[in-house]
């Protein structure tokens, strides 16, 4: 696996505040993964604004989301999806989602390139987006079938991915990254000594 220079990893499971250092991406071996240190601090700003939080986030970046099953404070797995890259080639002007789409993926994804290919000849933005996001789902299941899901992503993306996922039945919370990502910085600083709060 790459590694960006100067940054370093740990493995998961990991504790999402790490008690020293500076803030490292975490890596796993099976499925190949990398959570970059910038997502990994969302997280430590979910937890520091919902202390004892347990269950799964759903952490949508610019090219990839990463479901990451939280428990203790640790990073305990986690599987990234390249379905926002995939997104930005395919269907860059989607504005929403097609819900029956992401609903047909996810109950058949293994028809995923045919459903691009229909939908791609069409201009059917909407629809390229709903099944890639429904693939994802169906990967995804593990991670948020029976469980509350955080969400946590551009107002775009985390509006798309709850439609999708409302139509599952799965109780959702959606959270501003630039609020979860100062909550991190201040629990990094209070680790440190240089935060009161």
């Amino acid at each position: 696996m790459a590694r960006r220079k100067g940054i370093g990893t740990e493995t998961v499971p990991a504790r999402l505040l790490p008690d020293f250092g500076d803030l490292k991406d975490l890596e796993q071996s099976a499925p190949i993964g990398l959570l970059p240190a910038a997502e990994r601090l969302l997280l430590i700003g979910l937890i520091r604004q919902h202390e004892n939080w347990d269950g799964v986030a759903c952490v949508i970046g610019a090219e990839r989301s990463h479901w990451v099953q939280i428990s203790a404070n640790e990073a305990v797995s986690f599987q990234s999806f390249l379905t926002l890259r995939l997104a930005a080639i395919l269907a860059p002007d989607a504005a929403r989602v097609d819900a029956e789409a992401a609903d047909d993926s996810l109950s058949r994804p293994e028809r995923l390139a045919t459903q691009l290919s229909s939908a791609d000849l069409s201009g059917d933005g909407p629809a390229i987006l709903g099944h890639l996001i429904g693939a994802e789902l169906a990967a995804a299941r593990p991670y948020w079938l029976g469980q509350r899901v955080a969400l946590i992503g551009a107002e775009r993306w985390v509006g798309a991915y709850r439609t999708a996922l409302a139509r599952q039945g799965v109780q959702i919370d959606g959270f501003d990254p630039d609020e979860l990502a100062e909550a991190g910085r201040t629990a990094l600083r209070r680790r440190d000594g240089k935060d009161d709060v």
